[in-house]
């Protein structure tokens, strides 16, 4: 039987099949172990085993965050393990809007000038001056 709570050791080949917690926290469906393509059916309820782990067939719904053999090289690549996160495409190296609250005042984006800090608690921390 496979030991697991958000690491799912595969019972055939040992390998630890890391489970991303935003992916898998409340989660109810199939798994596929990244060394030997076990499917693994689980059900996870705020990340703890609701079952353990049942050996199944089919679609896989889900694939593990990082994987890593019994002697920790790891295991990646399509089709074994989740692909990380990506930026937006639509803010990738372009600067940030500036925004500005009701009363006018810049609020996010680019960084601030100490004139525009009039007052603010910041430019007292940039000049060391308490006013």
């Amino acid at each position: 039987m496979a030991n697991w709570s958000l690491v799912l050791i595969c019972e055939k080949c040992q390998a630890k099949n890391f489970l991303d917690p935003y992916a898998f926290w409340n989660f109810k469906g199939k798994t596929k172990c990244a060394g030997c393509d076990t499917i693994y059916e689980i059900e996870l309820a705020n990340g703890q085993a609701v079952h353990p782990p049942r050996q199944s067939s089919g679609a896989v719904d889900q694939l593990p965050g990082f994987a890593e053999t019994k002697d920790y090289k790891p295991l990646a690549g399509p089709g074994k393990t989740r692909a990380g996160p990506k930026p937006r495409e639509d803010l990738l190296c372009k600067p940030k809007p500036v925004q500005r609250s009701i009363r006018g005042k810049l609020v996010s984006g680019r960084p601030l000038k100490p004139e525009e800090l009039v007052g603010s608690r910041a430019r007292f921390i940039v000049e060391g001056t308490l006013r």
